[in-house]
């Protein structure tokens, strides 16, 4: 049987100088040949620091449509993100999707739920529906939950919604701007009472202003669109803008061809393409323009347009939209703010948040307040529903 190893140095006998050489030489290989295990050790227990992101889907309302492929586009970022580990400083998506309540107490519910139940640090992509009720909820601003990147258009502020997008009202003055620049001077505007919370309404001080400028009286889009047809073609305006909902943009413009009336017809960011040209059908004359709020599929030289399309087809195999694109622009926005996070917390969150981030050719910019860009631009609609180069 081998001898029993001393338990201390003290029990031991000097040793000698050739020997305690010997020993001390030993010794510095080991913690040599040790080093590098050591330094990789904190690597392989570190896990991956995670970011849950909870997302409302409106799937039977106005904007299920766009809802749905505004989900389409941010899913397909997160996903990229998640297959590359080292990238975007090792944050990993957890990408908790629920379908909306139809009323707002029970969206409000559904939203304290992620945050309680699945601890959810943001909710992304609201839409007009839910916007409103997420906002001035005490319950989420007391448990510090941002709400991130709305589908919505709504003019809302609040501490904790960041929009990546411009509003309704930005929409349609930059679209008036636009179209006065191509030498159209008749513009009709129609407005749908119950469009935007309200707040585009008759007497609304925004409206009032925009009626001015415009020397013209908006016509409201009530439930008889061959009434309001009426009253726009008899003035035969070069362009009718409208502020309404995909129902509402095609039904008037059905309306409007209905009395040979077939100028330039533009929505706004709350009208999908491609349902509005089912509705208006293969056959109409007229010219199709709506707002978009980030850059579309058309614009095709922007890196962010290209790495979208390319993980779209990747991830899902779907075309792009302009919905998908402004999805995907909000997730992609808030990964790069996300992944400079020194530490966890609501204020760490909000300090990275505050940023301007380069997504690809397009800058968001949240320096100087809680919407990051102001961007609108018309764009025709072709045979296909799908946006064309203006």
């Amino acid at each position: 049987m081998r001898p029993a190893l001393p338990q201390s140095i003290s029990s031991c006998a000097p040793a000698s100088a050739g020997r305690r050489r010997a020993l001390q030489g030993l010794a510095a290989l080991a913690s040599a040949a040790a080093l590098p295990q050591a330094l990789a050790q904190p690597a392989m227990t570190v896990a991956r620091r995670q970011l849950v992101v909870g997302h409302l889907v409106d799937r039977v309302g106005s904007q299920a449509d766009l809802a749905r492929d505004y989900l389409a586009g941010a899913k397909v970022m997160f996903d990229a993100v998640n297959a590359s580990p080292g990238s975007y400083g090792g944050l990993r998506i957890v990408h908790v999707v629920r379908d909306a309540a139809p009323d707002a107490r029970g969206a409000v519910a559904q939203a304290t739920a992620l945050a309680d139940a699945e601890r959810a640090d943001i909710l992304f992509g609201p839409g007009d529906a839910v916007l409103p009720a997420l906002a001035a909820s005490p319950e989420l601003a007391r448990r510090g939950v941002q709400i991130v990147a709305p589908l919505s258009g709504l003019a809302i502020t609040a501490e904790n919604v960041w929009f990546t997008r411009a509003d309704y009202q930005s929409e349609i003055d930059a679209a008036v701007r636009q179209l006065h620049s191509y030498g159209l001077s008749g513009i009709a505007l129609a407005v749908s009472p119950d469009f935007a919370a309200g707040t585009l309404a008759s007497g609304s001080p925004w409206l009032t202003r925009l009626e001015t400028a415009m020397s013209t009286r908006a016509v409201p889009l009530t439930g008889n669109a061959d009434d309001c047809a009426r009253r726009i073609a008899a003035a035969r305006p070069g362009a009718v803008v409208v502020a309404g909902d995909t129902l509402a943009y095609g039904s008037l413009g059905r309306a409007l061809a209905a009395r040979n009336w077939y100028g330039f017809l533009v929505g706004l960011s709350a009208v999908s393409p491609a349902s509005a040209r089912e509705i208006l059908g293969a056959h109409y004359a007229g010219g199709m323009v709506v707002t978009q709020i980030a850059p579309g599929p058309q614009e095709s030289t922007l890196r962010v347009v290209k790495e979208h399309v390319a993980r779209m087809k990747q991830y899902l195999d779907e075309p792009p939209s302009p919905a998908t694109l402004a999805g995907y622009i909000g997730a992609a926005w808030l990964v790069r703010a996300a992944a400079g996070m020194r530490t966890n917390g609501v204020v760490e969150l909000r300090r990275v948040l505050q940023t301007r981030i380069d997504v690809g050719d397009f800058t968001l910019d949240f320096t100087r307040g809680l919407r990051g860009s102001q961007y609108v631009q018309l764009a025709p609609i072709g045979k296909s529903g799908l946006p064309q180069r203006a």
